[in-house]
Formats: structure tokens, C-alpha cells, sequence
């Protein structure tokens, strides 16, 4: 597939993914915590099947994200889940823009930008368009946000930098 073509639909993915993020900050907020309370339900459900809450993996990385990302706050599992949701969708965003900054500027430096630029100016305006149905903004929300993002972003480099290193070994 040539680059215009991959740019336009990387392009095409980001508008979606982030006309996703919107829709899901436009929800008021009974609405949002009842969405919340179903993916609870449906993580409580496969923890019954594969029985992993009782692993040290689950326990250290449940610990982590209340200790960082709730700052010893909410350390409900709606909230663990609500916070883990806001890095996970930044995260695909940040991997989303950074594949397109690099496939259309052929730039490792420009995939780097946007992958952590956009996302972080679409994560500002979620939290400012949550105040238009009685929700309130979070600073905390936005740096969750572009963590995920920037987490994202690295993969890709991290991806670029091997794809390229291994064909440099090959061309030798």
C-alpha cells in the first residue's frame, strides 16, 4: 500500500477514535457511571472464569494504578476501571498518531509530535467539552491521558527503530 493511501487511512482512524472519545465525555454523568459499572460487570465476570485478581501481577498493578493514577483518592473498581479506560483509549490514539505522522512525513521527530500532541489536545477538550452536560474536568483525567499517549507513541518509535535496525542488518 503506498504512504498517501496509509495516511488517509490513519487519518480516517484518528476523526473515528476521536469522535469515540467525545461521544463517550457527552454522556451525562449517570450515563457514563452506568457504562462503567457494566464493564466492572463484565470484568468481575471473566475474573470468575480465569480467577486473576488473586495473582501478584493483578495485585502490584492494581496498587500501582490507585497509588498513581487515583492519588490515594477513589479507589473504588469503577474508578480503577474508569482511570485504566482513559490511559487505554489514549493509548490506541497516541499509537494511531504516531503511525500517521510518521507514514506521512517519512519523520520519526513528526511521528513523535503528533503522537503526543493530538492526543493531548483531544484529552484537553474531552474534559472542557464534559462540562457542557453537568461533569466536571479533570487535570488528573488529562494527565492520565497523555501518559497513555506517550506510552503509545513509544511503542511505535520503539517498532520504527527495530523495523529499521533489522533491515540495516540485512542490507549488510
Amino acid at each position: 500500500m503506498n504512504r498517501k493511501k496509509l495516511s488517509i487511512i490513519f487519518f480516517v482512524v484518528f476523526a473515528f477514535w476521536t469522535m469515540i472519545i467525545f461521544y463517550f465525555s457527552s454522556q451525562p454523568p449517570s450515563v457514563s457511571y452506568s457504562q462503567s459499572n457494566m464493564a466492572v460487570r463484565i470484568i468481575r465476570k471473566i475474573d470468575d472464569i480465569l480467577d486473576i485478581t488473586h495473582t501478584r501481577l493483578y495485585q502490584r498493578a492494581e496498587n500501582v494504578i490507585k497509588d498513581l493514577w487515583l492519588m490515594n483518592r477513589y479507589k473504588t473498581t469503577n474508578m480503577v476501571v474508569r482511570k485504566s479506560a482513559h490511559f487505554g483509549i489514549y493509548f490506541i490514539l497516541g499509537i494511531i498518531c504516531s503511525s500517521f505522522g510518521y507514514v506521512y512525513s517519512k519523520k520519526i521527530f513528526i511521528g513523535f509530535l503528533l503522537g503526543i500532541s493530538l492526543p493531548v489536545t483531544v484529552a484537553v477538550l474531552d474534559e472542557f467539552n464534559q462540562g457542557f452536560v453537568g461533569r466536571t474536568a479533570s487535570l488528573n483525567d488529562v494527565i492520565i491521558d497523555g501518559v497513555g499517549a506517550f506510552t503509545g507513541t513509544i511503542l511505535v518509535m520503539a517498532i520504527i527503530f527495530i523495523t529499521k535496525g533489522i533491515l540495516l542488518l540485512k542490507k549488510k
